[in-house]
């Protein structure tokens, strides 16, 4: 008897641990599955902005503010490629007037090495094409990103500009031109008939050559895919570039 109760206690260990085994087995396929859907997710959402002027790839700067945004909750703001524009920022060395091409700026630590970027003066965006960190005055084309060139005064805050902003097609009537449908956070629904949290960031960046030498300035589109009910849980992630002059 005691023989059997020992022969059994070790055969219903060794079955615990195979049948241990078949559910991790279970977890990490239904968990592969759930990646490889959310990956096609992302590639689909990413597929769609292919279709999509140059000029409209941008998100409302309404819905992506730093606070106060319903639409760009803690986790949107979170992630590594969110963009608070606020950082780095030093300020104007001189007053401005509408027509000028070159701008002083009292410090340029921080800002890229040298042109192209974008740099917010009060309510106009500023396309800096020569300069940058290791010089304080830059040469700048005015009035980017359908903001008005205007006069700024001396000590105006200058901000390095991350976020590609564009107008929401619904904030006014007429839709102004160029507007933009897109929106930070929505949910999707994938091949596996489950919800999908779907996170868009779009920003401005240098392309490179194959030296390292920055050139113009591109719009980078990121799209993270997350766990709807837990959207801390991040399931997929794709980054393309979006060139002006090609349109990819």
């Amino acid at each position: 008897m005691v023989e059997l109760l020992a022969a059994m206690t070790v055969m219903l260990v060794g079955l615990l641990a195979v049948f241990a085994l078949f559910q991790a087995g279970l977890v990490q396929i239904r968990r592969a599955s759930t990646e490889t859907t959310a990956a096609a997710v992302a590639d689909a959402e990413m597929e769609k902005f292919r279709a999509i002027k140059y000029e409209a790839l941008g998100l409302d700067a309404a819905l992506t503010c730093a606070s106060g945004c319903a639409d760009a909750d803690a986790v949107y703001r979170s992630d590594t490629a969110y963009r608070a524009d606020d950082a780095p920022a030093t300020t104007l060395a001189g007053a401005v007037s509408t027509g000028a091409t070159t701008i002083s700026v009292a410090s340029a630590a921080g800002f890229p090495e040298t042109g192209e970027f974008r740099v917010k003066i009060d309510d106009e965006i500023v396309l800096v094409t020569a300069g940058g960190s290791s010089s304080t005055t830059w040469t700048v084309t005015r009035g980017k990103d359908g903001t008005v060139a205007a006069a700024h005064d001396a000590g105006a805050a200058v901000t390095l500009k991350e976020r590609a902003d564009v107008v929401s097609c619904t904030s006014s009537v007429p839709a102004p031109d160029p507007c933009s449908d897109l929106v930070p956070t929505k949910e999707a629904t994938g091949a596996d008939g489950e919800s999908y949290r779907v996170d868009t960031y779009v920003t401005w960046t240098q392309v490179t050559n194959f030296e390292g030498t920055p050139g113009r300035a591109v719009k980078k589109i990121t799209v993270v895919v997350r766990n709807a009910a837990a959207p801390h849980t991040e399931w997929a992630r794709v980054t393309s570039i979006f060139d002006e002059s090609t349109g990819l």
